[in-house]
C-alpha cells in the first residue's frame, strides 16, 4: 500500500513505521530468495533424474549381464534314453552329435562295518578295566596313504566316534555313519570311490564284521563302443564340453543326442533389445524440455552427461566385435569373420533410435554360425572382471561401460555429488541472504524510528503554537 508521506508528515505522527520497513525489506529479499529456491529445486530435479538414469542403465546392465560370458549360451540340449541309468549335462563347449552309451558298472568305495553296539551312546572299551577312554582309529587308504584319528574321551561311544571322523572328512575323505539294525548299531566307514582308494581300518578298541559291505571299484562304461574306465561316477574328461553322472548299469545302450537349443538364448537377446529401448525412453523423457511426465519430464534438458551416455551406448551398439587368437596381434582374419557385429544377428537401429530386432535374421545366425555368435557377444570369455582390459565382446563391452558408469567414482556419481554441493551452497546462499536482510530491517526501523521522532516533535510545536496563537486573537478580539 503506497504511503502519502507529504500527508502523513504534515499529518504528525502516524504512520506504522515496523510494517513500513517490513515492507521494504520483503521487496528486496522476495524476488533474490525465488531465484535461489529456483535453484535449489532444479538441483534437486537433477539429482533425481541423475537417480532415473542410474535406474535404467541399471536394467540395462542387468540384460547385457546374460550375454556377456560364454556360459550364457549352453544351448546344447541333451536328450538321454536311459536318464534313470546316468545323466548328461552340456556346458557351452559342447558340440551336436550322437553317442551310444552304455555303463558297465559304477564307481564303488570300500564300506567296513562293526560288530553292532548295543545302544549309541555305549561306552567304547579300549581296555575292559577303563570304560570310555581315548583312542585311535588308523585308516589306510590304498597303498600308501594312512589317516590317524583320535577319538577323545568324551566322545568314546559309537555316535562320538562317528562324529569325530566325519569332522576331518574333507582332509581324509573317509565318512561314517551309525546304522540301526533292529538288533543293536553299526558303525559304517565308507571311503573314495575307485580300485586304487581301497579302505582298511584298525583299533584296539573296535572289531569289523569280516566281510567288507562293499568292495571298492572304478567305474566302466562305453562311448561309442569305446571303453573308457575312470575313478568316479562323475565323467567331464570324455567328450568336450559334456559331463556324465552315473547312476546305475544298463543293459543295453543309450542313446545320447546333443541337439541346439536356442531358445533361452533367442530370450536373452530379445529382453537386451527390450531393456535397450526402455533405457531410451528414460533418456527421451530426462532429456526432453517439453516432456509432461511428471517430477522426470526434462529434469536433465541440456546436460551434457545424459548425451554423453546415450552416445557411449548407441555407439557400443553398432560398433565391430572382431575375435583374435592373439587379442595383441589382430591380424585378419578374425575367429569370427561372418558374426562380429550386432548388426549380424539381426540387431539394428530405426530411423526413430529405437533398437529393433529381425528374429528370423537372428536364427539364421544361431544355427548357421552359433559359435561365431557367442564370439560376438563373449569374446570367449568367462567371469572377466569389470576391471579386465582383455575383449569381452558386446555383452561384455556394455556391460562394462555401465558398471564403470553405476560406480561410486564413476560420471553419474559425481555430478550428484557435485549437484548436491550446489544445494549445500545456495542454502548457505539464503542463510547470508536472511543475515542481510535481518540487518537491512533493523536499519530501516531506525531510520524510520528516528523520523517518526522528529515528526511526532514538530507535531508538538505545531500544536503548541498554534494554541498560543488561538489565546492572543482571543484577548485582542474581547
Amino acid at each position: 500500500m503506497a504511503v502519502n508521506f507529504v500527508n502523513a508528515l504534515g499529518a504528525g505522527s502516524g504512520i506504522d513505521t515496523k510494517s513500513l520497513a517490513e515492507n521494504l525489506v520483503e521487496a528486496e529479499r522476495a524476488p533474490r530468495k525465488e531465484r535461489v529456491d529456483a535453484k535449489i529445486t532444479k538441483s534437486e530435479s537433477q539429482i533425481s533424474g541423475y537417480g532415473a538414469l542410474k535406474f535404467a542403465l541399471a536394467d540395462l546392465k542387468a540384460a547385457f549381464a546374460k550375454v556377456n560370458d560364454r556360459t550364457e549360451f549352453s544351448s546344447i540340449k541333451p536328450v538321454n534314453s536311459q536318464p534313470t541309468a546316468f545323466g548328461v549335462t552340456a556346458s557351452s563347449a559342447a558340440s551336436t552329435g550322437t553317442y551310444s552309451v552304455k555303463v558297465e558298472q559304477i564307481a564303488q568305495a570300500t564300506r567296513l562295518g562293526t560288530t553292532s553296539f548295543v545302544a549309541s551312546d555305549t561306552p567304547i572299551n579300549p581296555d575292559a578295566q577303563k570304560a570310555g577312554q581315548e583312542f585311535t582309529l588308523t585308516f589306510n587308504v590304498g597303498t600308501s596313504t594312512v589317516h590317524k584319528i583320535t577319538v577323545p574321551k568324551n566322545m568314546a561311544t559309537p555316535a562320538g566316534m562317528v562324529s569325530t571322523v566325519n569332522s576331518q572328512t574333507s582332509t581324509t575323505g573317509i565318512s561314517a555313519q551309525l546304522i540301526n539294525t533292529g538288533s543293536g548299531y553299526t558303525v559304517v566307514y565308507t571311503g573314495e570311490t575307485g580300485a586304487a582308494k581301497k579302505l582298511s581300518v584298525s583299533s584296539t578298541s573296535i572289531t569289523l564284521l569280516d566281510d567288507p559291505l562293499q568292495v571298492e571299484q572304478n567305474a566302466k562304461l562305453t562311448i561309442n563302443n569305446l571303453d573308457i574306465e575312470r575313478t568316479s561316477n562323475q565323467v567331464s574328461d570324455v567328450i568336450e564340453g559334456v559331463t556324465f553322472d552315473l547312476y546305475t548299469p544298463t543293459s543295453v545302450a543309450a542313446r545320447v543326442d546333443m541337439g541346439r537349443e536356442t531358445t533361452g538364448v533367442k530370450e536373452n537377446i530379445k529382453a537386451l533389445v527390450d531393456a535397450y529401448n526402455s533405457f531410451e525412453d528414460s533418456v527421451q523423457i530426462l532429456s526432453d524440455r517439453d516432456s509432461k511426465v511428471e517430477e522426470f519430464g526434462g529434469v536433465l534438458a541440456g546436460d551434457s552427461l545424459i548425451q554423453s551416455v546415450r552416445s557411449q551406448m548407441r555407439t557400443m551398439m553398432t560398433a565391430d566385435y572382431k575375435v583374435y587368437t592373439d587379442p595383441d596381434v589382430p591380424v585378419d582374419p578374425p575367429l569370427n569373420p561372418n558374426i562380429y557385429a550386432a548388426r549380424h544377428v539381426g540387431i539394428s537401429f530405426d530411423r526413430l533410435g529405437k533398437l529393433q530386432l529381425d528374429e528370423a535374421a537372428l536364427d539364421t545366425a544361431l544355427q548357421a554360425n552359433f559359435g561365431e555368435a557367442v564370439q560376438l557377444f563373449t569374446a570367449n570369455s568367462n567371469n572377466l572382471s569389470v576391471y579386465s582390459s582383455s575383449p569381452g565382446g558386446l555383452g561384455g563391452a556394455v556391460f562394462r561401460s555401465i558398471d564403470k558408469m553405476l560406480r561410486s567414482t564413476g560420471d553419474i556419481e559425481i555430478k550428484i555429488k557435485g549437484t548436491t554441493d550446489k544445494i549445500a551452497q545456495y542454502k548457505k546462499d539464503l542463510v547470508t541472504l536472511e543475515d542481510r536482510m535481518a540487518k537491512l530491517l533493523a536499519r530501516y526501523t531506525e531510520q524510520f524510528s528516528a523520523m517518526d521522532s522528529i515528526v511526532g516533535e514538530s507535531t508538538s510545536t505545531k500544536t503548541n503554537l498554534k494554541s498560543s496563537f488561538e489565546g492572543m486573537m482571543a484577548m485582542y478580539t474581547k
